[in-house]
């Protein structure tokens, strides 16, 4: 029999709405945009009016979707494409007035890239995306899943803000997609016993975990390409016995666990030899003062910066087709494997962060796609989506986990991060000490509203991981306290019924500056 194959891609990006442009804020969304969400969902409507298989699965946190889903994001993502279109042809009129025929053509090839970019975003998908996904998603080529509401990290919440961060996403998504979501994302796979019962409360059918959450042994441990995780010591989990080849029932729940399978995600993900640090491929962290734009390549990936050699488009394209048709045959291994193990149909589980594609891998995108083509037409190996997969007969008892390094918690919670967690709870308890009043006005109901947002903002775990790993730390503990300091004053006017003109017009801007959850 063929082995099963779901690939999970979880998306992403945190509230940057009217939280600044540049260097952070808005343009993190603007680049995820261009460089991943609309090139990748222009690939699947290709594919799909080819006639081919995409089954993937896809989670989006639904901050994102609102982000997407702005007339404000819209306009401003197209000025953002103009910007750049612009810049590169100032590149490139730069680079031939210094007869530097090599950078020009790059810059020439930027250009054609964020021009097409905002005809595909313009034109083919009509500035929707979100309703390219829902066609994506009727047509059965994609599973689209929740995640927690401001993608907060589960495990360290208390029960209360726990509950309304998976309530809230459900709610959401159900608004975006009118349908219930059967899926849900642990945010960073951050998982501990119980909070299976606040999934099957809200009506969840399946979640996925890292592989050393159901095998043990010991964890592979994922960080985004643009940081390195803080060093700390790996446990290593008792094993199991059990294998990501097959799902599970949580021990005595009625709720289906997918177990990541560490091989496949490794051959991406890997700092040493995944993919992304081959030598043709476009490097990440080298850009020019000029204009931003990146014109090196990987090179070698222990090499300086300032030895990168000239990024060549043709030959990165050359290596995409040689590294799709490697990675389905590690697929094809790893399920022959599997099969002669006595699993007669195994699944084989990727899961990746969507920004990979494109984002940090420029390549990236141009990669899944090839690897679907090769999926589509192999007679070894079959996409499915996970509501496709047949009741779990086996049961796990799954470990406390996460994929971060060292495979629990430490990545946002350690002596970095110990304060951010104590105002993290105190915020809770402040809201919660207000939910029993009513609030017979307007106002108040208003102000209990906006305070229920801007404390879920202050539990994203975007602000834990780049204070965590020193990246934009400036800006994440800038959020976190202004989102703090807004909190604080709703719940102060909300205890003491104070809503004179000054609070009347401050409560309006902010509205306006964290402007997301309109069924909330």
């Amino acid at each position: 029999m063929n082995a099963r194959i779901i690939m999970v891609l979880h998306s992403h990006i945190p509230y940057v709405k009217r939280q600044g442009r540049w260097p952070f804020g808005e343009v993190w969304l603007f680049e995820a945009m261009a460089e991943t969400y609309v090139p990748l969902i222009i690939n699947l409507l290709k594919l799909d009016e080819e006639g081919k298989q995409t089954p993937l699965t896809m989670s989006f946190s639904p901050v994102l979707l609102e982000q997407l889903n702005s007339k404000y994001i819209k306009q401003e993502f197209v000025n953002y494409l103009k910007e750049r279109e612009s810049m590169a042809r100032s590149d490139e009129r730069y680079y031939l007035s210094q007869s530097d025929l090599e950078f020009a053509g790059i810059a020439a090839y930027y250009a054609s890239f964020y021009r097409d970019i905002r005809r595909d975003f313009e034109i083919d998908l009509q500035r929707d995306i979100i309703e390219a996904l829902r066609y994506l998603q009727g047509r059965g080529q994609l599973e689209i899943i929740t995640t927690a509401a401001t993608h907060a990290y589960l495990p360290l919440l208390d029960r209360s803000d726990l509950e309304n961060q998976v309530y809230w996403g459900k709610r959401l998504y159900e608004q975006v997609f009118s349908t219930e979501p059967q899926g849900f994302w642990l945010p960073e796979c951050g998982y501990f016993q119980g909070i299976e019962d606040v999934l099957i409360a809200n009506g969840f059918k399946y979640f996925f975990v890292d592989s050393h959450a159901i095998e043990g042994g010991k964890p592979l441990g994922v960080m985004s390409p643009g940081g390195s995780e803080p060093e700390t010591e790996v446990e290593t989990f008792a094993s199991t016995g059990l294998s990501t080849y097959r799902p599970y029932r949580v021990e005595n729940r009625d709720i289906t666990v997918f177990g990541r399978n560490s091989m496949v995600s490794q051959q991406v993900w890997s700092s040493e030899y995944g993919y992304p640090g081959d030598e043709d491929y476009r490097e990440f962290h080298k850009v020019s003062p000029r204009s931003g734009f990146k014109y090196w390549r990987v090179t070698n990936r222990n090499h300086p910066l300032d030895k990168k050699q000239v990024y060549n488009p043709d030959k990165a394209l050359l290596k995409v087709k040689q590294h799709a048709a490697h990675f389905v045959g590690t697929l094809k291994n790893t399920g022959q494997n599997a099969i002669e193990m006595g699993f007669s149909s195994p699944l084989i589980v990727a899961c990746y962060d969507t920004e990979l594609f494109g984002h940090w891998w420029w390549e990236g995108v141009n990669w899944l796609s090839e690897v679907i083509n090769h999926l589509h037409n192999s007679t070894e190996l079959e996409l499915v989506l996970p509501s496709q997969v047949g009741p779990a007969t086996y049961e796990a008892k799954v470990f406390e986990s996460s994929w971060g390094r060292g495979g629990k918690h430490y990545v946002w919670e350690n002596e970095e991060t110990a304060w951010m967690w104590d105002i993290i709870r105190k915020a809770g308890r402040e809201y919660q000490n207000l939910k029993g009043l009513e609030q017979e006005t307007l106002m108040g109901q208003k102000a209990m509203s906006q305070a229920l947002k801007e404390l879920m903002l202050i539990q994203s775990s975007d602000w834990l991981f780049m204070v965590s790993n020193n990246l934009t730390r400036d800006y994440a503990m800038k959020r976190f306290f202004e989102h703090y300091t807004k909190l604080l004053r709703l719940t102060n006017t909300v205890q003491n019924q104070q809503f004179d003109d000054n609070f009347r017009e401050w409560l309006r801007r902010i509205q306006y500056e964290d402007d997301f959850f309109s069924c909330l």
